[in-house]
């Protein structure tokens, strides 16, 4: 059986899965306190994919950091985004070639074999000042450089030699990524049939919220470094003026309005000033509240705000306007909104009126 260190390693390997059986480790034991950490490293991931494009750092109980990544799946998996899962494979593949880089060529080899059915052979040339590591038959080969642009990767311009390609270990190394990439994204693909336990559903929630906001931040400005109340959704409009006029609020609210302001760049300690005005107002515990939601305690994960959907669901999407509409998170609201607040007063768009639905 495949040893824990190397399941930590590649925990997309058939002998991971096998260790993976083993185990007999069910859903709902996992969301056990003991298993905390792995839950929580298994959500850092995915926020690292989503964030980094890539799956960095890791547990020092190799272990544990093996089943943060079937945690990891199947997060991507109850999701199901395609954008979320094409992101989460290619950023745990890029972390495969990293630790494939530092393995011997025998190694590389070894795996390309038993893991993905290669055709290749050992064999050392140097040609043109370059050192040729391997042979790979030509359909292994066209079967993962197809989407490749360079022209390097052009049947044309390689080496033959009876029907197999010369490789050196750094291409080999960039076709496996391929390979490793093309397997997550079929695991994080499948449908995801069994119930959700309840501690399962925050980290879904904070990962749905995170993938908004990056999707927004790939395709659009970042964030403004000042705090623009202008440019505020009328979901947060509502309920910061609820809070300063002494209202209670909700406990989904109250999370919302805190990791909206969180992450619009204000100060933690602004906001427990701002959460005096509350009626049931307790000073240490908001501090505490808001400094893990500012990734300053716990986790040091930065919480963000709930999707447009989950607000709606919980009944605190209030006054919608017509921006609303075309937004799925309130922080791409406030990007949005900003970034025409920031234009020359005579190129901006009126107010958004109130919507209709």
């Amino acid at each position: 059986m495949i040893s824990e260190r190397e399941a930590s390693k590649y925990p997309f390997l058939k002998g991971a899965a096998s260790l993976l059986e083993h185990l007999e480790l069910g859903l709902e034991d996992l969301t056990e306190p003991r298993y905390r950490p792995i839950l929580e490293r298994g959500e850092e991931r995915v926020i690292q994919a989503i964030r980094d494009g890539v799956v960095g750092g890791g547990l020092p109980d190799d272990l544990a950091e093996f089943l943060s990544f079937p945690i990891a799946v199947m997060l991507v998996s109850m999701i199901g985004d395609p954008f979320l899962v094409k992101r989460y494979a290619l950023a745990e593949a890029v972390r495969a070639k990293g630790m494939l880089e530092g393995e011997d060529e025998g190694r590389i080899a070894e795996l390309a074999m038993s893991e993905f059915g290669w055709r290749i052979r050992r064999e050392r040339r140097e040609i043109g000042g370059l050192i040729y590591s391997y042979q790979l038959h030509f359909v292994d080969y066209l079967r993962n450089s197809s989407s490749f642009r360079e022209d390097k990767w052009r049947l044309v311009n390689r080496i033959l030699s009876g029907g197999y390609v010369l490789l050196t270990k750094a291409e080999a190394v960039r076709l496996l990524q391929v390979e490793v990439e093309e397997l997550i994204r079929r695991l994080s693909s499948r449908r995801f049939e069994s119930s959700i336990p309840e501690p399962l559903t925050e980290r879904l929630e904070r990962i749905r919220g995170i993938l908004e906001e990056g999707r927004a931040e790939m395709g659009g400005e970042a964030l403004p470094p000042e705090v623009i109340p202008e440019a505020f959704p009328p979901c947060i409009v509502h309920s910061y003026r609820a809070l300063t006029a002494g209202g209670r609020l909700s406990h989904m609210e109250r999370f919302t309005l805190a990791s909206f302001l969180v992450n619009i760049g204000m100060d933690p300690e602004q906001i427990v000033k701002l959460f005096v005005s509350a009626s049931d107002f307790d000073e240490g515990l908001t501090r505490y509240q808001i400094e893990h939601i500012s990734g300053l305690r716990g986790s040091r994960t930065r919480y963000t705000p709930p999707t447009c959907m989950t607000m709606r669901t919980h009944g605190i999407c209030h006054n919608p306007d017509a921006l609303c509409g075309k937004v799925k998170h309130p922080l791409s609201y406030y990007r949005r909104r900003a970034s025409d607040l920031r234009r020359p007063r005579g190129m901006r768009r009126p107010p958004p009126p109130e919507s209709t639905r």
